[in-house]
Parts: structure tokens; sequence; C-alpha cells
């Protein structure tokens, strides 16, 4: 392995940049990574495989429909695009002129591979100076991009156009004292192939969002390219190098907190430059300060637009229940809240909270029917033997079909938890509302309730068993069904509220 004799990194090395920045100038770090440049001819490897959309195109032409206007209508793709895949089919020899497939394309469409003659480029590899590890892209040109102030360990650097300039400041990361050591060939040829793939990657994936199509699959490392042979590797060459460059890069932080690495060589993100931030980040403290504040700063800032967004679903959530309640929902108890929460969770689709709100709301409704309408006294008298008969006889009189379980409780300890001011829980301050119903006759609330609903009791009963089985199974999301079922009960309760003394 031939060492090349140079100095150590310089730090005044010009800054190089392949990629813009993000967008967000809010929500990005920038780093200026060491990396010594050499220029070589490097093999662009065959391509095999074809992607999702040339398999259409290719498909459609050898049933004969091959105008780019006539398949982009079939298949839902811009014509300009469909005419950008057919004249790259011609031009690899996979259709002839006329549009009908050749035999190799005929072999590809039946495969759904095509083999390509390699072809040489002269191309910049890049060379870490930390390990001598390359990075996995190649460029034909080194850009360069002007820099503004150099201090310590931070540089300014002009990125973006004339027209609409975007300074950053960017950090700059230390390259150590090891000498460059040239690439081994083998090295050389794995870059040309893993910045072929990255190529072909972001090419379908613009394709992707051109038309709007589900993503194809991607390309794969092992169909790409043969392992090389003595000949290709005999045939990679230097033309210059090393020069030493920095590598002008970015990183943000995503919506989740996580740190987000982006390629500086124009694709989506890159591990390489995420080991090494993450390295850096341990070792040098303002860069971890730098991050830990853009980590803050962005949760900051998700934190209010959903502060800004609560408020928001808040109040269109009142003025929906003001059009549907009225405005006397505003000022009954804390009726607006509890049905605004049960829209909040239903808009979640979330059952645990709109079964327990709902099943609160009964236990309002039946503790204000008690006030409203008190129980006669004798019913505090009552055996617990005969509680059960006395409750069946008042709903059957109010219009209810059954009495469940749920109510099967001691009515004259319920009478007394009353008289003792103890707060009653739903079946106890159903019973005695029912009990005290028929005394009231018809003027109780519970016959309107009856009317409407006969078998309010047995839903009161299974509304429990969903809110119970909720609450022990915490974040289980409710079906439809379900969550609109206990909506419209809460909805029932909050109008007999609204219509109480």
């Amino acid at each position: 392995m031939e060492v090349i004799m140079a100095s150590s990194f310089p730090h005044e090395a010009r800054v190089v940049q392949f990629s813009k920045p993000p967008d967000d100038r809010s929500n990005r770090i920038c780093v200026a990574v060491p990396a010594w440049a050499y220029r070589v001819t490097a093999p662009v490897l065959p391509r095999r495989g074809l992607d999702l959309f040339e398999k259409v195109v290719l498909g459609l032409c050898q049933s004969g429909l091959r105008e780019p206007a006539a398949i982009g209508a079939r298949i839902g793709l811009h014509p300009m695009l469909c005419r950008h895949i057919i004249d790259q089919a011609r031009y690899r020899g996979l259709l002839e002129p006329a549009g009908e497939l050749t035999a190799p394309g005929l072999h590809a469409l039946r495969t759904g591979s095509v083999a390509e003659e390699t072809s040489w480029s002269v191309r910049y590899v890049f060379q870490s100076p930390d390990d001598g590890d390359l990075w996995p892209r190649t460029t034909g040109e080194l850009t360069e991009a002007p820099t503004v102030w150099r201090r310590g360990d931070r540089i300014g650097v002009r990125t973006g156009t004339h027209g609409r300039p975007d300074d950053v400041e960017a950090t700059l990361f230390p390259a150590g004292d090891r000498l460059p050591t040239r690439p081994r060939p083998l090295q050389i040829v794995e870059v040309a192939r893993l910045d072929q793939i990255a190529r072909e990657r972001n090419r379908i994936r613009e394709l992707e969002q051109v038309s709007g199509l589900a993503a194809a699959p991607q390309p794969e490392a092992a169909r790409l390219a043969p392992d090389p042979d003595s000949q290709v590797l005999s045939r990679v060459s230097f033309v210059d190098g090393p020069e030493p460059v920095l590598l002008l890069a970015f990183a943000e932080i995503s919506s989740d907190g996580a740190l987000v690495a982006r390629d500086p060589f124009g694709g989506e993100t890159s591990a390489m430059l995420k080991e090494l931030l993450e390295g850096r980040i341990r070792a040098d403290e303002q860069l971890a300060a730098d991050v830990a504040g853009l980590a803050r700063d962005t949760a900051e800032h998700r934190k209010k637009k959903f502060t800004e967004a609560s408020r928001d679903i808040d109040t269109l959530l009142e003025n929906e229940l003001t059009v549907e309640f009225g405005h006397r929902i505003r000022r009954v108890g804390d009726t607006l809240n509890m049905m605004k929460n049960v829209d909040k969770a239903l808009l979640e689709n979330q059952l645990k909270p709109v079964a327990q709100v709902s099943y609160q709301l009964y236990e309002v409704l039946f503790r204000e029917l008690v006030v409203a309408f008190p129980p006669p006294s004798h019913l505090g008298s009552t055996a617990s033997a005969t509680s059960s008969a006395v409750v069946d006889k008042a709903a059957l009189e109010i219009g209810f079909q059954s009495v469940p379980s749920l109510f099967r409780v001691d009515l004259g300890q319920c009478f007394r938890n009353l008289n003792a001011d103890k707060n009653l829980f739903l079946k106890e301050a159903g019973v005695l509302a029912c009990a005290a119903a028929p005394a009231h006759s018809p003027a109780h609330p519970l016959y309107a309730l009856a009317q409407s609903r006969p078998d309010l009791l047995s839903d009161l009963a299974t509304l429990g068993q969903l809110r119970n089985r909720a609450a022990h199974a915490d974040g289980e999301p409710a079906t439809a069904e379900d969550a609109r079922w206990c909506r419209d009960l809460a909805a029932l309760a909050v109008r007999t509220l609204l219509l109480l003394p």
C-alpha cells in the first residue's frame, strides 16, 4: 500500500458543497468534515434490475401501446415522464425506434434485469483522514462554497445563490495528524457501486414523487454489480490527489426529537455522517450544546404548535357542541368540558376516555335527578330482601325493559348514604332515581328517557363493561361502532341534564 508523503490536514482547506441546506434555518446544524479528495478513473458498473416504471412501460410497449400520452393516461403517469422512460429504453437498446422491444428488451422484461457494458469516468472520491474510510459517494467536480470567515473551530460559509444567499456557521471537525494513504482499487470500485445505487434510489424516489405511484422496489446491491474482476481493478487509476477539502454537511432534529444526518452529497440521510456526528458530540461540548439547544428549541416549537392546534380544536368543538345542544350547555355544570373530552377522544379513536366520560355523565345525571326529584322518606326503611322487587316494579312502571345486575343493590343502604351526604356511585344514584320516579310521575325525566331508550339501564351496564375493559387495556383503539355508541349515550345524558330545573 502506497503512502503519500504530505503534511497533515491543513486548517485552511477549501470548503466544498454538494447538497443544499435544509429549508428550515431554525432547525439545522452545519458541520465541515475534513476529507482527502482523490481524482480517479472509476468504473460505472453494469446496472441490473428494471424499476417498476420501466417494467410497466416496456410491458405496454410490448402490447402495442407505444405513445407516451396514451401510456400516461393508462397508468396515471405524466406523458413527459413516459417519454423519458421510452427514450432511455431506446438509448439502452431495449426498444426499436418504432417502439417495438428488441431481443435484449424482451429478455429484460422477462427476467426483470438488464446488463450493460462497464463504462469509465473521471470522478472524485473522498477519504476520511481519521480512519482512511471512503465516503460511499463520488462526484464529477468539486463545487466550492465561499468561506466568509474562520475563527478557531468555527467557519462562516456562504451557501445558496447570489440572489438568495444563505450564510451558515459550521463547526469544523478536527482531522488529526494522520497522513493520507492512497485508497485501494477495490475500495474505489466499491464506492462507485454504492454511489450508483444511491443515485438509482434517488431517481426512483423522484419518479415516485412525480407520478404519485406507490413505492417501487429499491435496487439491490447484489443485482446491481458483480464482483469486480482483475481487469476492472487494473483500470482504476489516480489522476491527481490527495487534495484537502472540507465537506459541508447538515443535520437536523426530526419530529420525534432524533438527530438526522443529511447526506453531504445530496441523498436522503448518511449513516457515516451520523456516526461522525455522534462521536464528535461526545468530545465537543460546544457542538453538544448546539445540538441540545436545537433539540430543545424544536421540542418547544412542537409544543407551541400542539398548544395552538389544541386551542383551535377546543374552539371548534365548543362551537359544534353549542350548535348541537344550545348555549345552555355552557352554563350547566361541567357538561361542556365533559362532552368536549368525549369528542376529542372520538377524534383520536380512543375508547377509554370516551367510555369513562360517558359513564361519568350518567353518574352526574342520576345524582342531579335525586336532588331535583327526592326519593320518598319511606324508601329508607326498605329491607334489603325487598330492594330488588321495589326497583323492578318502579323500572317497569317507568318503561324500562329490564334491570341488570349493576343495579341490584340495597335500596335502604343507598338511602342512608344519601342522607349521610356520601358520594353516590352510578348504581346507587340510579337505583334511588328509579325508585323515586313513580312518586313524581309523569314529570320525572326518566319517563322520557325510557320512552326514547327503553333499554337504557342495560346499556349503562354494557357501558360500564366497556369502561372497565378499556381501563385494563390502556391505549386500545376503539372500534368506530363502540366509540360512536358511547358518544350517543353521553349526548342523551347531556340533553336530559340541560332540561333539569
